[in-house]
């Protein structure tokens, strides 16, 4: 019988520990949609924790729509969220703009402020010179799946409004609207865990993992035009990355990212 491991760190819930490990089971595929779960006291001896214990667990899942209790049949995995990504990304320019194009965002707030030394030094700007930092949040299906913080140079973000960005990702106003034609990124990946505040705006729990993306984007005469930092949630959001050789044996990079979701192709943007 397979035995999943455990993290039995005292710090956390025994139900949330299992849950995160029943959730994994699920999102990866090991559990497929369908499957008929153990009951409870089965469940209990797999994991060595009592009957409550694995309740409260089972009832995270099923408020998450990861399974389904059918009275008298027993408990059953749901429909796995597909994990979903475009048909081809390398790195272009015309990708990141195309797949924000069926998502919805909101825009809670757009202010002009002094740039914090490390935007100041992506945007090629002075310290405390003024840029413009518009936070939103991105949804697909209803469900929020990222928080985005853009900051543009004042003469730039001066010239757009809340509304120009409610349907339209930030790379396609900037062309349609200003002209501005942009060229290249350059992007970093890291991981992160929820705040208070990101984890009320992601509808996740504080201290659940996310992925953190710093993005500069350059116009064609290689002028920083934006500075972007994404923050998504790792359970809805991933990045494949595929490498080959040279001649020079130098590893080169081909990248995909895509979202899982609960039906259809969304595909996302900043």
């Amino acid at each position: 019988m397979y035995m999943a491991p455990m993290i039995r760190d005292k710090a956390i819930p025994l139900y949330y520990q299992i849950a995160t490990v029943l959730r994994e089971r699920i999102l990866s595929g090991e559990l497929p949609s369908g499957t008929l779960l153990s009951g409870e006291e089965a469940l209990g001896r797999e994991y060595d924790v009592s009957r409550i214990t694995v309740r409260r667990a089972l009832s995270v899942l099923e408020s998450e729509a990861l399974i389904i209790r059918q009275r008298g049949r027993g408990t059953f995995v749901g429909d796995r969220p597909a994990r979903l990504e475009p048909t081809r990304f390398s790195g272009s320019m015309e990708d990141l703009i195309a797949i924000g194009v069926s998502t919805s965002v909101r825009v809670m707030s757009f202010q002009t402020i002094a740039a914090p030394e490390n935007v100041a030094s992506k945007l090629d700007l002075e310290e405390d010179e003024p840029v413009v930092r518009i936070d939103k949040t991105r949804y697909i299906e209803g469900a929020p799946f990222s928080i985005v913080v853009n900051f543009l140079p004042e003469e730039t973000g001066s010239q757009l409004t809340p509304d120009d960005l409610s349907e339209k990702p930030l790379l396609v106003v900037l062309e349609e609207k200003l002209g501005i034609k942009t060229d290249e990124a350059i992007q970093s990946i890291e991981a992160t865990i929820a705040s208070a505040e990101a984890a009320a705006l992601l509808d996740v729990r504080v201290g659940d993992p996310l992925l953190k993306v710093e993005r500069t984007v350059f116009d064609i005469e290689n002028k920083p035009v934006e500075h972007v930092s994404v923050l998504y949630r790792a359970d809805k959001y991933f990045y494949t990355v595929r490498l080959k050789r040279n001649r020079t044996d130098e590893a080169v990079g081909w990248f995909t990212q895509g979202l899982a979701v609960d039906s259809g192709s969304g595909k996302t943007g900043e």
